[in-house]
């Protein structure tokens, strides 16, 4: 029997950010986690996963004060990660879509 291959909900180009260095990768939204998979570690298991769930916050914020383009996840620990993309916007919105659809 061949098994369905799943596809993320929504996936963008990003960088995860530290506020001086960016790392290059690719941002998902699955159905349980928002996932980030470094560029530079393909062939590793080392990637960023963020369980839905656990998610209390996420908002745009302004990069060098000129773009919109800066999008933060809040943990309900209090960690953040900061990320860089086109469209975050689009991706918040999509991620609180999924919460609550998670969550009815």
């Amino acid at each position: 029997m061949e098994q369905e291959e799943k596809t993320s909900i929504f996936s963008t180009p990003a960088h995860l950010w530290d506020g001086i260095r960016q790392l290059p990768g690719r941002l998902e939204l699955w159905e349980n986690e928002v996932v980030f998979r470094f560029a530079n570690f393909q062939q590793s298991h080392m990637n960023l996963i963020i369980p839905l769930h656990e998610i209390e916050k996420v908002e745009e914020f302004l990069v060098f004060d000129l773009a919109r383009n800066g999008l933060k996840i809040t943990g309900a620990d209090g960690r953040c990660d900061l990320f860089v993309l086109d469209g975050a916007a689009d991706f918040k919105k999509a991620v609180k879509m999924q919460q609550a659809k998670n969550a009815a």
